[in-house]
């Protein structure tokens, strides 16, 4: 179950360090594996998902909300997809971030997100004391850009298992 996710993040972390030059200059083999670890633990929640998560609530549908496996299967993936975009989310912009900005370290960029969420996601009259608290818990359970990474991976469930099904029909 761990091993698509595990063999895909040698690739992912090439794919993306293509796409990282503007940010950091270093020579490709050396970007490609800033924040492996995270980007590692991203793949192997998206593998779960994909892979395993979609069956369980594919199979999880009640008859009398679909019959149609097609549909069946896109509930399946839209359930797993939200389930798998919001773990592998803090890990993805972790590795992301690592990738960019490979002089500071993972706790520094922890600090500049929380930061972020200080000052721009809390209102003003926010209790002063309570601040640091909030923009922790806001960056771990509610990151900036969750909502749009966790339709992405539904998304892309949705297509990969629709494809699968559509080809396995006589």
């Amino acid at each position: 179950a761990l091993l698509p996710g595990i063999f895909m993040s040698p690739l992912s972390s090439v794919l993306e360090a293509c796409n990282a030059g503007q940010s950091n200059p270093e020579p490709l083999w050396r970007r490609a594996p800033r924040g492996f670890i995270p980007r590692c633990i991203r793949e192997i929640i998206f593998g779960l998902g994909l892979n395993n998560l979609t069956d369980f609530f594919e199979e999880s549908v009640p008859t009398f909300v679909a019959t149609n496996p097609l549909l069946r299967n896109a509930l399946g993936s839209i359930s797993a997809g939200c389930l798998a975009g919001y773990f592998s989310h803090l890990p993805h912009v972790m590795a992301t971030l690592k990738m960019l900005d490979p002089k500071l370290s993972f706790a520094q960029h922890w600090r500049s997100m929380t930061n972020q969420a200080l000052l721009t996601r809390l209102p003003p009259h926010f209790p002063k004391p309570f601040a640091p608290l909030a923009a922790n818990f806001l960056t771990l359970f509610f990151p900036l850009g969750l909502v749009i990474r966790t339709v992405q991976i539904a998304g892309s469930y949705c297509i990969l298992n629709g494809i699968t099904i559509a080809l396995s029909r006589d």
